[in-house]
């Protein structure tokens, strides 16, 4: 009994610590399962990290018998000093990728019900604890792995791991790696043993003990089969005098023949060296490839503030949504077009302070289109119909006016809009990507597409009709003036306004967009998230690319046809009791305001009438009550 009121006691104890700790104020039943919805077991670690998330489900799979190593963290979410260790040890997987294939960068929640087993097996007392395991590690009751200590920042947890590395080698361990131990010889006669034949050239970097530039190059060049790194210490005073050193580092490239020539790097850092070595090899032509630097934490993790919770998991509940998002694949959001919509009227149209001429009958041929094929709901579909007639009797317009009535509209009591203005599939990896330009193009695609389908036949319908409008619209009123322009000379150069058919004026806008998309390929403005591609792709409809890479036209115009219609619009995010009525754009007529008004006093008159009548009926049985006794059949009738 004394030893459960203990252990109960130290739980409650290590809670108590771990609330203090973690800065954070406590979390409700709703929200801690709403944690671990949206974190799925991969706790503070998400795919998008470059560390090995490991569970109860391929832990053991993934550590027994694998040919790589394993550097593991074991940790508790709930812990304020794994929520500030975490940024450090991401930023640790991901200064260590290219070391990937020999040796795993992983993490275990042990706060995770399911995970338990495991981290009482491996005796985890304290978090975060650092273990190390080696390559072929075998499953034994006594085999837990190798403590750690946590270091305090990147560069020291990447330099404990050399040391462990190390110590496998000197412990005839770690066959897998690159030979980090250092060359002890006194000149260079020996600094070819033990490499394969192919290499080409050793580099040999002379360093203080306390540096690990050596350890790391050789490391990071680990795929290169033409070179081996290799490292000395500056106490190896034969080989420094043979070399004629007086500073350190310094490396050297040694051919084949033993001859060796200095290399002069900008810095004393990793960086400069592995920089130094790739120019020495380019014109050798041993090509070495040259990583993106990514961006990562490097200060000391203990300095870091702990984590909020509440929006570590709203950042979940995000990286959720575009996962969902992206597997849904081309559909089109209703929250999109809105969001476009609103742009577009709110900051460009709004933003012209006199709109006249050219202009003018540019905006009145947007809000046409806008108001037959936008699909808004009754008041919506009201809005714009409203919009466009008084547009129409204008002959001179102030932005600030167009400014007024969105406005108004976009109250919420107006059931205008039904989302925020916020992108869904459009939203870029930042802010300075993708947005509007991705929501024009879309709501363009899907007017072209709903137009067609809805004017197809009648007399009198002008295929131009939702390309003109965009012509008119990206020429008078677009924020980018060289995308205006480019647009522009596309338009005429494609002939735009030779487009005789409704199919034909939708593949024209699927042509054009695509043209835009493979000029911007590439470019500065490309999210590097979402790189321009040509639409649709190989996968998402193999029938529409033919086996010489040319379209297949037809499958292309049943493909666009199918994505931009109304019965694809997707509503994540939208009150759909906004959009009940008139989803498919038709001009569904409103009653004016002042027919509400009466509806609703005959209402009340028809409830005041029937409340009278009530009355009436009830004093006039009780005034028969006293003149007769009342029975069934004198309510009834008599049969």
């Amino acid at each position: 009994m004394l030893p459960t009121i203990v252990q109960s006691t130290l739980i409650l104890l290590s809670i108590s610590s771990v609330i203090q700790i973690s800065e954070n104020s406590a979390l409700s039943i709703f929200e801690q399962k709403k944690y671990k919805r949206y974190t799925d077991a991969q706790g503070l670690y998400s795919s998008k990290d470059d560390v090995d998330i490991l569970t109860v489900e391929n832990f053991k799979n993934e550590l027994y018998g694998n040919k790589r190593a394993w550097l593991i963290e074991f940790y508790n979410s709930w812990c304020g000093f794994c929520q500030r260790f975490a940024p450090s040890w991401k930023a640790l997987a991901t200064d260590v990728k290219d070391w990937k294939s020999l040796v795993g960068i992983g993490v275990i929640d042990c706060s995770n019900d399911q995970n338990n087993a495991i981290c009482r097996e491996f005796e985890i007392m304290s978090y975060p604890t650092i273990k190390y395991f080696h390559e072929n590690y075998q499953e034994d009751l006594k085999q837990l792995g190798h403590k750690i200590s946590v270091g305090s920042d990147v560069r020291e947890h990447r330099q404990k791991l050399l040391r462990e590395i190390m110590n496998e080698q000197a412990e005839d361990r770690g066959k897998q790696y690159p030979n980090i131990l250092p060359y002890t010889h006194e000149d260079l006669s020996l600094i070819f043993n033990g490499v394969d034949s192919d290499v080409r050239y050793t580099f040999l970097i002379v360093q203080e003990p306390t540096d690990f530039i050596g350890q790391e190059l050789a490391m990071d060049f680990h795929k290169i089969r033409d070179i081996s790194i290799s490292y000395s210490f500056n106490n190896n005073t034969d080989l420094v005098k043979m070399l004629k050193l007086s500073k350190f580092p310094a490396i050297f490239s040694v051919a084949q023949d033993l001859t060796f020539q200095s290399l002069n790097p900008s810095a004393s850092s990793r960086e400069a060296y592995k920089i130094s070595i790739s120019q020495f090899l380019k014109p050798k032509h041993i090509t070495v490839p040259v990583n993106v630097k990514k961006e990562i934490f490097e200060g000391k993790w203990l300095e870091n503030k702990a984590m909020d919770m509440k929006e570590f998991m709203h950042e979940r509940e995000r990286e959720a949504l575009k996962e969902k998002i992206k597997k849904m694949g081309d559909v089109v959001f209703q929250m999109d077009l809105e969001t476009a919509l609103r742009y577009s009227l709110k900051h460009e149209v709004a933003g012209v302070k006199e709109i006249t001429g050219d202009k003018l009958e540019a905006l009145k041929t947007y809000l046409n289109v806008l108001a037959k094929y936008f699909p808004f709901g009754k008041y919506g579909q009201q809005f714009l119909r409203q919009l466009r007639d008084f547009v129409a009797s204008r002959t001179t317009l102030d932005g600030n006016e167009i400014a007024k009535l969105l406005e108004s509209a976009e109250k919420e009591e107006s059931q205008v809009f039904s989302t925020p203005q916020n992108w869904l599939a459009c939203k870029g990896s930042s802010t300075a990507f993708r947005g509007y330009p991705c929501g024009l193009w879309k709501m363009f695609h899907y007017l072209s597409v709903n137009a067609a389908d809805s004017s197809m036949g009648l007399k009198g319908a002008s295929p131009m009709v939702v390309l003109g409008a965009m012509h008119g619209y990206i020429k008078n009123f677009f924020g980018c003036a060289d995308c205006s322009r480019h647009f522009q000379e596309m338009a005429k150069r494609q002939g735009i306004f030779e487009v005789t058919s409704w199919d034909d004026s939708i593949l024209w806008l699927w042509m054009a967009h695509n043209e835009v998309n493979k000029r911007l390929s590439g470019d500065e403005t490309e999210d590097p998230e979402f790189p321009k591609q040509q639409f649709p792709t190989q996968e998402k409809c193999p029938r529409c690319h033919n086996k010489d890479d040319s379209w297949n036209i037809p499958e292309v115009l049943h493909y666009l046809k199918h994505v931009y219609s109304s019965i694809n619009i997707r509503y994540i995010g939208s009150d759909t009791r906004i959009l009940h009525l008139g989803l498919d754009g038709s001009t569904v007529r409103s009653e004016p305001s002042f027919f509400k008004s009466i509806d609703a006093a005959m209402c009340f008159i028809l409830y005041v009438a029937s409340f009278l009548l009530i009355i009436a009926l009830i004093h006039m049985f009780l005034r028969r009550g006293y003149r007769k006794k009342l029975y069934a059949h004198d309510l009834l009738g008599k049969v």
